[in-house]
């Protein structure tokens, strides 16, 4: 009898994926790290467990079916998307 493949969603310590440590500091990582969008780093910030794109916003109030509240970034080096609870900030 074959074992059943489990699917990982990541909300496990042991199937999350690796940190990423970003320096907001820093502007390389700054503007390697977007929201899903594609909005530069400038354009989000932290905020209550997630990231806030003020260019998502813009969008937004101009009428397009945009979200400004974002769980996860792209990284757009790899081209992955990093889920937000695997991200560590400095500042």
């Amino acid at each position: 009898m074959q074992t059943p493949t489990l699917a990982a969603d990541g909300s496990s310590a042991d199937d999350r994926p690796p940190s990423v440590r970003i320096d907001l500091d820093d502007p390389n990582d700054r503007w390697r790290y977007r929201c899903p969008n594609g909005h530069a780093g400038t354009s989000w910030s932290p905020t209550n467990g997630h990231i806030y794109c003020y260019g998502c916003r813009r969008q937004m109030d101009a009428g397009e079916a945009v979200t400004p509240e974002h769980y996860e970034l792209l990284d757009t080096k790899s081209g992955e998307t990093i889920p937000w609870s695997a991200v560590e900030l400095d500042d």
